[in-house]
């Protein structure tokens, strides 16, 4: 067994009914090459025999440590094993997703030689329906990534969101540099809580390097069960995006970063537009129209700081107009250029004052009468 003393990772894995696929995983992780580690399984209020398999490792191995939680969130569950871990780094992991064995000593092995605050790796997609193998989607800017380079928010200010996908599974943290910036997993979000910690922590963080093989394995369902994750907790997305905003310009990061952020939130919410039901596409809609929009900065959007032209006509779109009114500029095959917003922006607000004014005036009259 390893020495306890010197712990090189902590690996946290939050667990919610994963009977079926727990085992593969914590053999995955017990079996590493690098053998100097700690398993802190968080078992959230599981109802299924998840910790009875828990229990049984634990026995078998000194490495596992079993903390439970009463269902509280993947937050929570992330953030109570962060609490306790010893490791000089930490890797979170999915308790159905399974590990090359050579994953935490080459990532290991990676942020020591570079002095690394986060280390990535490249990761497929196992889907759990066909038993195959499947190549990840690409982020937009993964490009920037190149082999033996670091780079950071001060090498690349307005691709750094872009850099790599949300997931924090793929992600290797120096524990040091996560409890300096008291970077942590918010506890409000229950979904979308990898996209709050990733993004924040390439904020804050000054090296940031990649392995470019592939060593995680990482489980995917049907695509109607991601679509439904994402219907039933969309109204999340806009705050969501608000709190990143919100821990940036707490840190000084908002307005170095802003193209990065903008392209980011923008395109998040364009995408979780299109997989909603046409019933409530308008609500995520207006609630961006209404004020979101505004309190993310997508006003202040240059044409030219959008990357993607479906995306620059969306934002301008959600600017200008509430969800029936797009859908009939829609239906008739206008487009909306985001250059002209701030003129039809100042049109509005200018008919707006001249309405209130009169409905105030109005208002005054009956009371008079």
């Amino acid at each position: 067994m390893s020495n306890q003393d010197n712990i090189k990772v902590s690996v946290i894995m939050p667990i919610y009914n994963a009977y079926s696929y727990l085992r593969p995983a914590m053999d995955s992780v017990l079996d590493q090459t690098l053998t100097e580690l700690e398993v802190i399984c968080v078992d959230d209020g599981s109802t299924d025999r998840s910790l009875d398999i828990l229990k049984e490792y634990q026995a078998r191995d000194c490495r596992v440590r079993i903390l439970t939680e009463n269902n509280a969130g993947p937050s929570w569950a992330r953030n109570k094993g962060l609490a306790r871990a010893r490791g000089e780094y930490v890797i979170f992991l999915d308790a159905d997703d399974f590990f090359e064995p050579e994953l935490l000593r080459r990532l290991y092995e990676l942020a020591e030689r570079d002095n690394l605050d986060i280390a990535l790796c490249e990761y497929d997609l196992y889907n759990d329906k066909s038993a195959t193998f499947e190549k990840k989607i690409k982020a937009e800017h993964e490009e920037i990534f190149r082999e033996g380079e670091v780079i950071s928010k001060s090498t690349h200010p307005n691709q750094i969101f872009q850099c790599t996908t949300n997931y924090v599974w793929n992600k290797f943290f120096r524990r040091s540099f996560l409890l300096s910036k008291e970077l942590t997993f918010h506890p409000v979000l229950r979904v979308f809580e990898d996209v709050y910690f990733v993004m924040t922590s390439l904020a804050m963080a000054d090296r940031v390097g990649k392995n470019f093989d592939c060593l995680i394995h990482h489980r995917v369902y049907s695509e109607q069960s991601k679509n439904r994750l994402f219907r039933k907790y969309y109204h999340q997305v806009p705050e969501l995006y608000e709190k990143i905003k919100e821990f940036l310009m707490h840190n000084g990061m908002y307005l170095p970063l802003y193209q990065s952020f903008l392209n980011l939130s923008a395109s998040r919410c364009f995408k979780i537009y299109n997989l909603l039901w046409m019933n409530v596409k308008g609500d995520l809609w207006d609630n961006l129209h209404t004020s979101y929009a505004e309190r993310l900065g997508w006003e202040k959007a240059l044409a030219e700081e959008i990357e993607s032209e479906d995306v620059r006509e969306f934002v301008g779109s959600v600017l200008i107009y509430d969800h029936k009114q797009y859908m009939k500029h829609a239906q008739k095959g206008d487009r909306t250029a985001l250059e002209d917003v701030p003129g039809k922006l100042s049109f509005l607000k200018i008919k707006k004052r001249i309405a209130d004014f009169f409905r105030g005036l109005f208002g005054k009259k009956n009371e008079n009468n």
